[in-house]
Formats: structure tokens, C-alpha cells, sequence
């Protein structure tokens, strides 16, 4: 089985920071993340060849604002996976300079979609996320990932014969994700768990209308990481006989979150919500200084942690006592 190979094993969440440009600048303030995950890339393209060949569209543009709420324990989002043309993509791919790995994500509406859209992108990344767990959608948009699902044999079985990468398949937890991660064991490197959770809804008391124009939103943050800590617990029991690794989503934002996850059985760990700032009721993006503050903060706590136990993730890595 091939593996990332990440000097620091933090990453951010796909759909937050998102573009190459912003991970250029990054890298160069010397932020403390092993990889970088880029927004979902999904099957759209400006030739018009390719969009009959594959009943592709031209782009995706999501909902419209407003696509961020935050309660004051939960950010929800019903951005519904915005993304531009495969072709654009591979423009920006080949003009970055970025020299950490970078772990394409993807998605598609139908299985043959995943296959064709990493072949076309798969020299420019080091290991590939596939998505087929997010609870977001354009308003009256049939749920596409909750239908990927259940073809999860269907979308990663095939992608053995198009990539050499590392495959990191991508669960929900709002599915029966023991059972999903069964059939993807033969034909994956890496589970990640999971996904936004939801999604939810959130109403304006005077309007009496969602506060989100996508009426309902994926829901993130530290409050969701109980969650998603059994979900690491419990793939673990499945995967920990096997070179199998789980990448953690879910409500990191101090260190000791990190410990945590790996004792869970986590040996990589994304972070989100948390690279955002929240004020008012407001959500804003933190600075670039911010979030380079922000990481180098955590992952000197987890290694402070370590020193003094003198132990290591590995070590630690389902360790979990019941």
C-alpha cells in the first residue's frame, strides 16, 4: 500500500483555505502543515468534447451568499461543492510552486466521474482524496454524495488502474460508515472520517426564512468532534490489523485534540473550522500570519506533549484503553 509521505502529519481540510495561490504563500511563512488539501475538483470542463463524451457541465457555482452561518458552537455551510473547470485546474497546478505534497480531492455525480477526472490530474498531486460524503447541495439538488455512497465499490475499485497515488477514500458519519469502509478496504490507503455532519438548519426568527440561501447546511466545528472521534475509533477497530491509515476531521483546534485523535487511532489529522475567525456571529477567514500562528501553536503542543511522555504518535496511535 503506498503512503503520504508528510514530514508533519497536519493537513488542512479540503474546502478551507482551498487554492494553490493561498498554499504558496503558506509554505513560504513556513506553516506547519505536512500537505495541503485543495478544493474539490468535479467533473466540469470547458471542452465541449468532454462535456458530451461525459455529460460533464462548464463549472459548478454552489449557492448563493449567504453560505456561512455559525451558531456560536457550529458553523454550518451550504457552499455545495463550488468548483471550475478540470482544465483550469490543471493550469494552476502547473504554474504553483508549492514543494510540500498536495492530496488532490474529488468528486463526481456518477462513478465513472472519479476515474476519468484523476487520470486527467494525477502527475500533479501526491496522493488523492476521494469524496463521496458531503451533505451539501444546491437548493432542490438531489443529494449526489449520499447516492455516491452507496456505489462506493462502484467509484474506487476502478481507480487502481488509473493512479499509482496513495487513495484516501473520504466517510460520512452521518452513514453507516463501518459497513462503507468494509467494501473500500481492498481498494484504498487511507479512510478519512468523516465529513460535515447533517446537515442542519438554522431559521431567522423575523423572516421566519433559513438563514442559509441553501436552506440547510453541513455542520462542523468542535462541537462535532465526539462524533467523529468514535468514527476514528471505531475504523480503527477495522483497519488496525492491516497498513490502513485514518486521517481525522472533525473539531481540531488544540493541541491536545491531535493526542486525542491518535489514541483514537488517527495517524493524520485535518484541520477546518478552526482556520476560521468567529466574531459576532460573524465568520471570517483568519489572516495568512493568523493561521501560520495558529498551526505552529498547536504542533508545538503536540510535540511538547510527546517529549515529556517520551513517547510518539505512532506509539500512541489506538492505543485507546476500555
Amino acid at each position: 500500500m503506498p503512503k503520504i509521505k508528510l514530514d508533519i502529519p497536519l493537513v488542512n481540510a479540503c474546502g478551507i483555505l482551498s487554492y494553490l495561490d493561498i498554499f504558496e504563500l503558506l509554505e513560504k511563512m513556513g506553516i506547519k502543515f505536512g500537505a495541503f488539501v485543495p478544493k474539490s475538483i468535479g467533473p466540469f470542463s470547458n471542452n465541449k468534447e468532454l462535456r458530451e463524451k461525459y455529460s460533464w457541465g462548464l463549472e459548478k457555482t454552489g449557492n448563493p451568499n449567504p453560505v456561512i452561518v455559525h451558531t456560536g458552537n457550529i458553523l454550518l455551510n451550504s457552499m455545495a461543492l463550488p468548483t471550475h473547470p478540470i482544465e483550469t485546474w490543471i493550469e494552476e497546478f502547473e504554474t504553483a510552486k508549492i514543494s510540500k505534497p498536495i492530496i488532490g480531492s474529488v468528486y463526481g455525480f456518477k462513478p465513472s466521474d472519479y476515474s476519468v477526472l484523476i487520470s486527467m490530474a494525477d502527475k500533479y498531486v501526491s496522493a488523492w482524496e476521494v469524496n463521496v460524503s458531503c451533505p451539501n447541495k444546491e437548493k432542490g439538488e438531489e443529494s449526489l454524495m449520499e447516492s455516491m455512497t452507496k456505489k462506493i465499490e462502484e467509484i474506487v475499485k476502478p481507480l487502481r488502474t488509473v493512479t499509482k497515488k496513495p487513495i484516501i477514500v473520504k466517510l460520512s458519519p452521518n452513514e453507516d460508515y463501518i459497513a462503507l469502509a468494509k467494501l473500500a478496504l481492498p481498494c484504498v490507503d487511507y479512510i478519512a472520517c468523516g465529513n460535515t455532519i447533517g446537515p442542519g438548519l438554522v431559521i431567522d426568527i423575523y423572516s421566519k426564512k433559513p438563514v442559509l440561501a441553501g436552506v440547510y447546511g453541513g455542520m462542523s466545528g468542535s462541537e462535532m468532534k465526539p462524533k467523529i472521534m468514535k468514527m476514528v475509533n471505531d475504523i480503527y477497530g477495522i483497519v488496525k490489523n492491516s497498513d490502513i491509515g485514518i486521517v481525522a476531521y472533525g473539531g481540531i483546534e488544540k493541541w491536545q485534540d491531535v493526542i486525542e485523535y491518535s489514541i483514537a487511532g488517527a495517524e493524520i489529522f485535518g484541520i477546518g473550522t478552526a482556520l476560521m475567525n468567529v466574531k459576532d456571529g460573524k465568520v471570517t477567514g483568519k489572516t495568512s500570519s493568523e493561521i501560520v500562528e495558529f498551526v505552529d501553536k498547536l504542533w508545538t503542543g503536540v510535540e511538547t506533549f510527546l517529549k515529556e511522555n517520551n513517547t510518539t504518535l505512532e506509539k500512541l496511535k489506538g492505543s485507546l484503553v476500555k
